[in-house]
C-alpha cells in the first residue's frame, strides 16, 4: 500500500517547482562586490612602462590556486581554505599586486614598470594572501627576488611576511585588512629593492 506522503499530486509538483524557481532567482540576483588592492570599489588597472632611466621591470607575481584567482581567500582554524561569497578582486590577484608593487617602487623613487628594457627584474611569489580566521589577521607572505634579466642570476632574495588585524572575516572589512597588508608588504619590498639597486 502506498503512503499518502509519497503521492505526487499536481499541486505538490507545482509548489515544489515554484520553490525551486524562487531559490534559483535568489541565487541569480546575488552579486559579489569587486575590490582592488586599495580596498576601494574596483577601478580598472592599467599597465605602465618604465619611467625615465630603466631601473626595474616588475614581473607578474607567481601564485597557485585559489590565491592566483580573483577570489578573497579565508583560512579556517583547521587549515582548510575557502573563499568569501560576497567579495572578489577586480582582477586576478597577481595582476593587482604587480600594480601595487609598481606604485610602491615609484613612490620610493625607483624607475619601475611592467614593460621596457632593464638589466634587473623584480620577481615575486605570493605564498599566502588570506584572512586567517583563527588568528583574526590578514596575512601576506611574499617572496621577492632581484634577477639579472640577461644572465638570470639572482642578485638578492627575501621573504616578507605581513600580518594586520582582521577582526571581521567577510566583505569590505576583510578586503580592507588584506589591502592594508598588501600596502605594507609592497612598501617593505620597495625599500628592500631600493637598498640593492
Amino acid at each position: 500500500m502506498t503512503s499518502r506522503h509519497s503521492i505526487r499530486t499536481p499541486e505538490r509538483i507545482a509548489a515544489s517547482l515554484a520553490l525551486a524557481l524562487l531559490g534559483l532567482a535568489g541565487c541569480a540576483g546575488f552579486e559579489r562586490q569587486s575590490f582592488d588592492l586599495s580596498g576601494d570599489p574596483a577601478r580598472p588597472a592599467q599597465g605602465r612602462a618604465l619611467r625615465q632611466g630603466a631601473a626595474l621591470i616588475v614581473k607578474t607575481p607567481e601564485a597557485v590556486s585559489p590565491t592566483a584567482g580573483d577570489r578573497v581567500v579565508v583560512r579556517a582554524a583547521d587549515g582548510s581554505v575557502a573563499v568569501l561569497p560576497d567579495a572578489q578582486w577586480s582582477d586576478l590577484l597577481p595582476n593587482l599586486l604587480r600594480h601595487r608593487l609598481i606604485d610602491a617602487l615609484q613612490s620610493a623613487g625607483i624607475a619601475a614598470g611592467d614593460s621596457g628594457d632593464s638589466p634587473l627584474a623584480l620577481l615575486t611569489d605570493i605564498r599566502r594572501f588570506e584572512i586567517d580566521a583563527a588568528q583574526n589577521v590578514a596575512r601576506a607572505e611574499i617572496a621577492a627576488r632581484l634577477v639579472d634579466t640577461v644572465s638570470g642570476g639572482v642578485r638578492a632574495g627575501e621573504v616578507f611576511i605581513i600580518e594586520t588585524p582582521a577582526p571581521d572575516h567577510y566583505g569590505a572589512p576583510a578586503v580592507a585588512a588584506l589591502s592594508t597588508a598588501a600596502g605594507q608588504a609592497s612598501g617593505r619590498i620597495a625599500r628592500w629593492a631600493r637598498a640593492r639597486l
